[in-house]
């Protein structure tokens, strides 16, 4: 089967509703994989003895009880991304309009999320020393975000990606605000394993706030890359910046998925 018979814009339709079909199963069925708390510990238990291990397991038990569940926001963008994928297929809608709005929708769930998060803070916190927000947010991962808004921006330029690059911008830069938030925001220590649960607090703080800042990158990186393959050959520019934001994805990636098998060392 090819699709030598299909148009640019109705191939990056079809891609775009399968990228959003997708997403939205993800959100549904592991919607604790946009905020769980687990997931950035696997390096850590593989370093821990299994009493170590318990330690851990308590405190993050505690951490989930004390944040409240949130997969319920994210299952609910879930549903609205799967909707926008069918939207995604009307020739007379703008094919990038509804991912825009699929990631204005998963921002919105992971703000709401945060906001949770912050009341526990309020509840329960120990500060023990000033915070920074650049012990939790690398500045290499800040300047590949520049990168990646001002990649979407200059597609703006093109009537037909205005008012997605618009949406994409506005998720991107909520998601950014909220990883800020989350990297200045104070510590939630209980008291009973003062050690382990500063350390946890320290690692997940660092986690999810550059996970976050990769989420605020993946929009604008597929808006460029999608409006890109529908541009014609003579839109030379448009190349030199699509290799830009992909460049700059890559290494936020590459920051994100590193807490994940960094170990954190008991005394």
């Amino acid at each position: 089967m090819t699709f030598d018979h299909y148009s640019r814009d109705q191939l990056a339709r079809i891609v775009t509703a399968g990228a959003l079909l997708l997403l939205g199963g993800l959100q549904i069925r592991m919607p604790g994989c946009f905020w769980g708390c687990s997931m950035y510990f696997k390096g850590t238990r593989a370093s821990l003895n299994a009493e170590q291990r318990e330690r851990l397991a308590r405190v993050l038990v505690a951490r989930d009880r004390v944040e409240g569940d949130a997969n319920l926001y994210t299952r609910f963008a879930g549903l609205f991304t799967i909707g926008m994928a069918a939207l995604a297929l009307f020739p007379a809608v703008p094919y990038v309009l509804p991912y825009a709005l699929s990631c204005l929708a998963s921002a919105a769930a992971i703000l709401v999320a945060y906001l949770r998060f912050q009341r526990a803070a309020e509840r329960r916190v120990a500060p023990l020393v000033r915070r920074t927000p650049w012990q939790s947010l690398p500045p290499l991962a800040i300047a590949a975000a520049a990168v990646c808004l001002i990649g979407a921006a200059t597609f703006a330029v093109y009537p037909q990606f205005r008012l997605g690059a618009v949406i994409v911008i506005v998720a991107a830069v909520a998601l950014l605000a909220v990883a800020y938030r989350v990297a200045v925001a104070p510590a939630i220590l209980f008291g009973d394993d003062s050690q382990l649960e500063y350390l946890v607090d320290e690692h997940l703080r660092f986690s999810r706030a550059t996970n976050l800042v990769a989420c605020a990158c993946a929009p604008p990186t597929v808006l460029v890359a999608l409006a890109w393959a529908s541009l014609p050959s003579s839109a030379h520019f448009s190349s030199g910046v699509t290799l830009a934001v992909a460049a700059a994805f890559l290494v936020v990636m590459i920051l994100s998925f590193t807490p994940i098998r960094k170990r954190i060392r008991l005394a």
